[in-house]
This record gives C-alpha cells, sequence and structure tokens, in this order.
C-alpha cells in the first residue's frame, strides 16, 4: 500500500510539473518554434500523469483507458519531434525514412508480441501497454537523437535540453518495458518510480522552452545530410544482449540468479550510458569495428609505393604525362589530359597526356565554372554523378570546351597548400565503379603528390631557362666586347686617314678593313637585335607595320601576300619590336615552304580584338614539336646560325601586350600563327 501512494505522489508531482509546462508553452513560451505540438505533448503527459495516479490509488483499474492514455501520450510526443526535424531534414528523405521505421516498428511490434503473449498471461490490454510502451519510446529515443544530431550548430545548445528531456524518459521507459517482457511480468518498484522520473526530466524540457532558437533549412549550409540510426541500431543491440544474458542467468543461476540478474541489467545501463556520453568511446569503438570486422578497399602501401614509383620514373620531358598515368592507375582509368596554370597567366592550359590525345584546343580561363567550383570546394569532381545529381555539386554547369564533352568521368583537382596548381581529367573506364570517401581521399591525396611533383619539374626547368639566360648574357658581354674592338679598328682608321688618304695602299686596306667590319658587325647586330631593351608602346597601326615587314622580307622567297581589313585597325606597342616579331615569323614561314609556295599574312577584326595570322604551306610541325621545343628558349633547329629565342620572344611579347599567340599545324600541309591583341 505504501509503494501506491509513493506511486500517486511520484504521478502527481509529474502532472503538476508538466501541466505547469502546458500552461507555460501556451502563455510566456508561445513564440517558440512548435509551441503548439510541444504543448500538445506536454498536455498528454499531464493528463497521462494524471490518470496514473488515480489508477496508483486504486479508482481507475481498466487497462483499456490507460492502454488508450499511454499510447496517445506517446504518439504526442512522437509528432513533435517528427514535425521539428521534418524542419531540419528534407522532407522527402523524412518521408522516406519514416516508411522504413514504420515497417521496422510494425515487424518489432509483431515479433515482440509473439514472444511476450507466449511467455505471459496477461490480458490483451497490458501486453498493447507493454508492447507498444517499448517499441514507441524507441522511436522518441530514435528522433530526439536525429534533431540533436540534424541541428544547426547556432541553435544545437538550446534544442539539446530538449532532447536530453525526451530521450530521458524514454530511455527508462525502454528499460522498464524491456525488463517486463524479460521477466514476463512487470515490477512494481521501476512502475511506481515513472513519475518522479518525469518530474526530473521536465526539468531540461523547461530550460529548452525558456532559450529562444531558429528552425529552418534556409538558414543552413546546404549539404548533403545523412541519417545516422545509431538510436535504432544501439537500442536493437542493447535488447538482443540483454536478453541473451538473462536467458542465460535465469538457465544457469540457480539460487543466486535474482543478484546476478540486477547486477547484469545495471552493468549493461552503465555500458549504454558511457557509450551514449562519451564520444571518444564512441570513436574508439567505430575504429575498432572497422578495422577487426571490415577491411579497407586499399592496400594503400602497395598503392602508394606504386604511385611513387611510376613517378620517379618520369623523364624531366614528360612529367606531366606521367603524373596522369600515376592517378590514372589507381581508379583503372584508360587515359587522361591534365591542365597547369600558366608561369605568366592566370588561364590553365594542357601540358600533359597519357592514353589520350593532347587537345589542340583553347586555354581554360580561370574565371570558368570549373576552375571557381574546384578552388573553392576542393572536391574530386564525378561527371557521371554530377548529370544525375547536379544538387550535389551545387548546380555547377561547364562551360566551354568540357560541357560537350563525352567519355570523361572524373576532375581531380591538383592543390598546392590551398592554390589550385590544375587539374586532371579521367577517362571513364569499360566498366565505371561506384566511387566512396575512400576514393575521394585517396584521389585528392595523389593529386596535391603531383601537383607538388609538377610543380618543382616546372621549377626546374625555370632554374634551367635562368643559367642559360644567364649564359646568354655573359655571351652578349662577349659580343660587345668584339663591337669594341671594331670600333677601335674603325677609329684608328679615321685617326689615319688625315696623314695617309693619298696613299692607294691605305686607301685599300681601309676599304678592306670596313668591309670585313661591316660583315662582322651585321652578324652581331641580328644576333643581338632580339636582345634589344623593351621601349614604350603607343597606339600604331596595324596596316603600317605590316607594309614595313614585308618590305624587308621581299628579298626572301617566297615573298608574303599581305591582307589587312581595314585602316582602322590600332594596337598599343612598340612598333620596332611588334615588327621584329613579325619578321621573324614569318621569315620562319620562308625558310619553311620551297620557293613555289605561299605565305599569306591576313589582318581583321575579331570581338575587339585584332588577330594577325601568318599561313604558310610548307613542311609543318608536329605536335610534340611545338608542345616540347618551339617555345623552348636556345632551342633551335638552324643549328649555330639561330639562338633559338626567336619564337619565344614572340610569344612572351605577345602576352606582355594582353593577347595570346596559337599555333596550328600539320607535317606536310603547311602552319598557320595566330596572334590576338586588344584593339586600341
Amino acid at each position: 500500500m505504501v509503494i501506491n501512494e509513493l506511486a500517486a505522489f511520484g504521478y502527481a508531482v509529474a502532472t503538476v510539473v508538466f501541466g505547469c509546462l502546458t500552461a507555460l508553452m501556451l502563455t510566456l513560451w508561445a513564440d517558440r518554434p512548435k509551441a503548439g505540438l510541444v504543448a500538445l505533448a506536454e498536455a498528454a503527459t499531464a493528463a497521462w500523469a494524471a490518470l496514473q495516479s488515480i489508477g496508483a490509488l486504486g479508482l481507475l483499474n481498466d487497462p483499456l483507458i490507460l492502454l488508450v492514455v499511454e499510447w496517445l501520450r506517446n504518439l504526442a510526443w512522437l509528432t513533435a519531434l517528427t514535425s521539428i526535424l521534418r524542419d531540419l531534414v528534407d522532407a522527402r528523405m523524412l518521408e522516406r525514412l519514416a516508411t522504413r521505421y514504420g515497417i521496422a516498428a510494425a515487424v518489432a511490434i509483431t515479433l515482440l508480441a509473439i514472444y511476450y503473449m507466449t511467455q505471459t498471461t496477461s490480458t490483451a490490454s497490458v501486453a498493447g501497454i507493454v508492447i507498444g510502451g517499448l517499441v514507441l519510446s524507441c522511436l522518441n529515443l530514435v528522433l530526439a537523437e536525429q534533431v540533436y544530431r540534424n541541428a544547426p550548430f547556432d541553435v544545437r545548445s538550446s534544442l539539446k535540453y530538449f532532447c536530453v528531456g525526451v530521450a530521458g524518459f524514454s530511455i527508462y521507459d525502454f528499460i522498464v518495458f524491456l525488463w517486463t517482457i524479460t521477466n514476463s511480468d512487470m515490477s512494481v518498484n521501476q512502475w511506481a518510480a515513472r513519475g518522479f522520473v518525469y518530474a526530473m526530466f521536465a526539468v531540461p524540457l523547461g530550460f529548452a522552452a525558456r532559450r529562444p532558437f531558429r528552425l529552418s533549412l534556409d538558414a543552413r549550409i546546404p549539404h548533403q545530410i545523412i541519417f545516422y540510426s545509431f538510436g535504432a541500431i544501439a537500442a536493437g543491440f542493447f535488447v538482443i544482449v540483454l536478453m541473451l544474458g538473462d536467458y542465460y542467468i535465469r538457465t544457469y543461476s540457480g539460487s543466486w540468479g535474482g543478484v546476478v540478474r540486477i547486477a547484469w541489467v545495471v552493468a549493461a545501463l552503465l555500458g549504454v550510458a558511457v557509450l551514449l556520453v562519451s564520444a571518444t568511446v564512441r570513436a574508439r569503438l567505430r575504429v575498432f569495428i572497422t578495422k577487426s570486422f571490415f577491411q579497407y578497399k586499399y592496400d594503400y602501401r602497395k598503392e602508394w609505393l606504386r604511385f611513387i614509383g611510376t613517378l620517379s620514373g618520369s623523364k624531366h620531358e614528360n612529367v606531366a604525362d606521367t603524373a596522369v598515368r600515376a592517378v590514372a592507375q589507381i581508379v583503372n582509368s584508360p587515359g587522361g589530359i591534365v591542365w597547369v596554370q600558366e608561369e605568366e597567366s592566370a588561364n590553365f592550359a594542357p601540358v600533359g597526356a597519357w592514353g589520350a590525345d593532347l587537345p589542340s584546343m583553347p586555354q581554360v580561363a580561370h574565371e570558368a565554372s570549373l576552375v571557381r567550383f574546384l578552388k573553392s570546394r576542393q572536391w574530386v569532381i564525378d561527371l557521371h554523378e554530377m548529370r544525375q545529381h547536379p544538387a550535389r555539386y551545387e548546380g555547377l554547369v561547364l562551360d566551354e570546351p568540357f560541357s560537350d564533352a563525352r567519355g570523361w568521368w572524373l576532375v581531380v583537382p591538383m592543390l598546392i597548400g590551398d592554390r589550385l596548381l590544375g587539374f586532371i581529367m579521367l577517362l571513364e573506364p569499360r566498366i565505371v565503379p561506384t566511387l566512396n570517401f575512400e576514393d575521394h581521399d585517396l584521389l585528392r591525396t595523389v593529386g596535391r603528390h603531383a601537383a607538388t611533383h609538377i610543380d618543382q619539374a616546372e621549377a626546374d626547368k625555370r632554374l634551367t631557362e635562368s643559367r642559360q639566360f644567364g649564359a646568354y648574357n655573359r655571351l652578349t658581354a662577349f659580343l660587345m666586347h668584339d663591337l669594341n674592338n671594331l670600333i677601335a679598328q674603325q677609329s684608328l682608321v679615321v685617326k689615319n686617314a688625315e696623314k695617309h688618304r693619298q696613299n692607294p695602299q691605305f686607301v685599300d686596306d681601309a676599304i678592306d678593313t670596313i668591309a670585313n667590319s661591316v660583315t662582322r658587325m651585321r652578324r652581331l647586330m641580328e644576333q643581338l637585335a632580339d636582345t634589344s631593351a623593351q621601349r614604350a608602346k603607343r597606339k600604331v597601326s596595324v596596316r603600317d607595320v605590316l607594309g614595313s615587314v614585308a618590305r624587308r622580307v621581299n628579298l626572301g622567297m617566297p615573298r608574303p601576300v599581305v591582307e589587312v581589313q581595314d585602316d582602322g585597325l590600332f594596337v598599343e606597342a612598340d612598333p620596332e619590336r611588334l615588327a621584329t616579331i613579325l619578321e621573324h615569323l614569318i621569315r620562319n614561314a620562308q625558310d619553311a615552304t620551297d620557293d613555289d609556295g605561299s605565305i599569306r599574312v591576313e589582318a581583321e577584326t575579331h570581338d575587339a580584338t585584332v588577330a594577325i595570322r601568318i599561313r604558310d604551306t610548307g613542311c609543318g610541325m608536329t605536335p610534340e614539336f611545338i608542345r616540347e621545343r618551339l617555345f623552348r628558349p636556345f632551342d633551335s633547329t638552324k643549328g649555330s646560325q639561330s639562338m633559338g629565342i626567336g619564337a619565344y620572344q614572340a610569344r612572351e611579347y605577345v602576352r606582355q601586350l594582353g593577347g595570346y599567340l596559337n599555333v596550328e599545324s600539320q607535317p606536310g600541309e603547311g602552319t598557320t600563327f595566330s596572334i590576338e591583341l586588344p584593339l586600341a
């Protein structure tokens, strides 16, 4: 009788507490999110506690009424939690999860009902209270966990008290009903303490109601929400372990079984409490399970050794090609192309390929959507996934030349720190696998290593070129020394002319000396012409420059045919330097073209730029020569007669003017040099 009176008092306390919470939610805290639904759940709990208090005093003995009130209270909390979760996750995802967990709950109710009814003589109403209480408390626990897990960080501090309150009395109900099913009988003490437990967990509910917060998907940073069912998995595992342990103890314990069963339950509850409270324990348990029962997709030691071996086996000339090969081997891609940011430009150009043809396409601008996405997100882009689920890639739409690309699969960023050095595009294999987080992490890592390798190779190449320029400067000093000697010879002739101008032999010697000096100076000037200092830019006429160049090269064969669209084509440049690079390109065309061939020089406007094209019908060049040798300083096919910096200097000067130089050529079919400069 004492226990019943104590139970009635506990339920009465819970009635008062939840009644006060309901009143506060409907008055002072009515502006809180979901205040109406939370108030409904608290009112249902107050009504439930009142009926339980009356029942504990023996004034209400109808199990059917208690069953209905028990279920209504749980369903009220289930509705409130579902409504809050709907504002935190996508509605369609929530509907799918509700269907999935609804089916699981129906199966669980059926199995538990069969088990419990075979072990007890209780009525159907009591069985409904026990089984329904177990399942609904488990669902409330799962939803409370999901509300806390998916809450934004700025409101999690407020929602945590709400989740603690709901999860607290749900865990207690779960334990009470699980104990009842396991022992085929309801514990009077546990049932009597429910009122006090609910009253205690009403305190964090009150704290949560006092703290305002907002619930909106729009306030969150968009990301892919993953629904972790830790609560359901942990509850199911706990049920299985507890039931198996209890069955073993009842079977083999003998007279001391009661004590052991209590100790077993307390130990199980302690383990669950530690697991729920300690994030460190959960993390270590997750790692232990993964390492003990699952196998990594890759053998990282073998993959890394193969990757390093492939990179280190490359020659200095084909570092970019080997980097593509090393990355492609990891995912069994048949080939790919690498784009790298140019040294003198912010744009990206294709510099290497493996298993694919290097495209003769324009550069990828630094403001292209693909480049912006790689810089900001630093993700490996799965093009198949992007087409099927564009929302995962924030609606990324590829610009030319990748918008209509077929057969491409992955885009791997190459990063040095936070700087995007370039990216690798991989072709799809015959059987395209589904990539997971492990694949993406490995590709991002090897992409960074490939970026470092390519950047180091480019730094070595620039250092070599710098040393070559140093040698060239020393050569210039030697040439200037020879020029001084020539000046000295000429000065001596002038000095002696006053005395010996009537001497025929002196005149002959002077003429020979002057002729020799002129020959040497002409050779020196031809070698030094490309190293003249940069002059100031001014507005110059393209027609005038091309006319001057045509007169210079008119003695060579074949003579170029110049066509200028109109007289209004002006650019900002130094006319002498511009004429020099055009003359160099035309003379190269004359050298590569037979006398009966043709050379055409055309100039026209195109999108606020001046396009100058030099077309010849000469021997042409291979793509490998254009990529590896044409613009490399000090690499010449003319032997010692050329320093091999003409094409390099032409491209660099065009870049200084804000334009670009492009080459199209096929062996045996001729070459076209295209120069585009901004209109003045």
